[in-house]
């Protein structure tokens, strides 16, 4: 223990820097005041460049590559519970040997060690809850997340997903950093041609369930009205999607729709375009997208898929629409003009700075562990 701060281990499923890595970057900033915190990382999920690694050794925190029962669709199988079980014993004596006050999942696939963490004598656990759940993986998650103190979800819909009593849940919204005014977001050259017509982003994996066919399919039946910027990338193995080919065969007009892929600093698109767009087709535990859209000034457009339609304000921040549902998509695409959205993107800010900020989120994750620790 250094000082008189109690320890506490974060444990993180990924070693990536999506959307839950960097909630757990906001969560160590929030947290390493109070205490000493000590990350772990798996061994199994890694896109071979350990970015979320790098940022925490640079930013002085202690962080540790461990082999970890992590709770993965593709481990639902005899071979991978047996490689889980057999790491229970491993893990029950690392955690020991930790001597945490505290530990803290990241995600509810860490869950399989709170029952350890329970056994290794560990005080408190808490569990950062960032996924609905579906109804038949709840009841196993809803029983290991028993052996927490608190469970923090990051929205209204994630919450009542879990089947815990309202009271049996703290919801906590994510925030989004501010810009760093020493360096700051690049305006870009976008289209010459485009004129006085708006120009969106989606920036999300390229996977089905995101929703990009049913974009493309609103865009075309818009009328291409403006220009579209596809950020992202497809994941490895048989779930990624094909952009290119679903702007082929969805879009007369092609060259309206720019397949931008990775970049650096997505925030230089997001500053130079007039609205954010998350056309997920299922379901979004947060609605990160839209509130990055807000910090720059700029308009949001989701479709109901959860946690977007907790932050945006139907016709006052951005629009939303059912999920799937191509023609209303279509409808607000087709009738907004660059003055609509920009008079919705400033209505974002001011939301963005009442509600997202880190200075709010941090005030609110000390008073809710500190909650956890004094026993309330």
């Amino acid at each position: 223990m250094s000082g008189n701060r109690p320890k506490l281990l974060l444990i993180h499923s990924s070693d990536e820097l999506y959307g839950s890595d960097r909630i757990l970057v906001q969560v160590v900033d929030a947290l390493r005041e109070d205490f000493e915190i000590l990350v772990w990382l798996p061994t199994d999920r890694q896109d071979g460049k350990r970015r979320l690694y790098h940022m925490l050794r640079d930013q002085q925190v202690a962080v540790e590559h461990v082999d970890m029962p992590i709770l993965r669709r593709a481990l639902l199988n005899p071979r991978g519970l047996g490689r889980m079980l057999r790491l229970a014993p491993r893990m029950l004596k690392l955690i020991k040997a930790a001597h945490a006050d505290q530990v803290y999942l990241m995600t509810s696939a860490c869950l399989l060690l709170a029952p350890l963490a329970r056994l290794a004598g560990v005080a408190k656990a808490t569990v950062h809850i960032q996924e609905p759940w579906g109804r038949g993986e709840s009841l196993i998650l809803r029983r290991l997340a028993r052996f927490t103190q608190q469970r923090i979800a990051i929205s209204r819909m994630v919450a009542q997903s879990t089947g815990f009593a309202e009271q049996e849940v703290c919801v906590v919204n994510n925030a989004v950093a501010r810009l760093n005014p020493a360096n700051p977001p690049r305006k870009l050259q976008l289209e010459r041609d485009a004129g006085e017509r708006p120009s969106y982003v989606v920036a999300s994996r390229w996977v089905e369930h995101k929703g990009h066919e049913t974009l493309l399919r609103a865009w075309e039946q818009a009328e291409c009205p403006g220009f579209l910027y596809v950020l992202g990338s497809a994941p490895e193995g048989p779930h990624g999607v094909d952009i290119s080919a679903l702007v082929s065969r969805h879009v007369s007009k092609p060259e309206t729709v720019k397949i931008i892929g990775q970049v650096d600093n997505p925030q230089d698109w997001f500053e130079s375009v007039d609205a954010m767009i998350l056309p997920t087709d299922t379901v979004e535990g947060c609605g990160l997208v839209p509130i990055e859209g807000f910090r720059h000034g700029k308009a949001a457009i989701v479709s109901d898929s959860g946690g977007p339609g907790e932050v945006v304000n139907h016709g006052k921040d951005g629009w939303i629409f059912a999920t799937r549902d191509v023609s209303a998509l279509a409808q607000i695409l087709r009738s907004n003009t660059k003055d609509d959205l920009s008079a919705l993107g400033a209505e974002g800010q001011r939301k963005y700075e009442e509600k997202y900020t880190p200075e709010r989120f941090k005030e609110t994750m000390r008073e809710t562990m500190s909650g956890v620790l004094s026993g309330r």
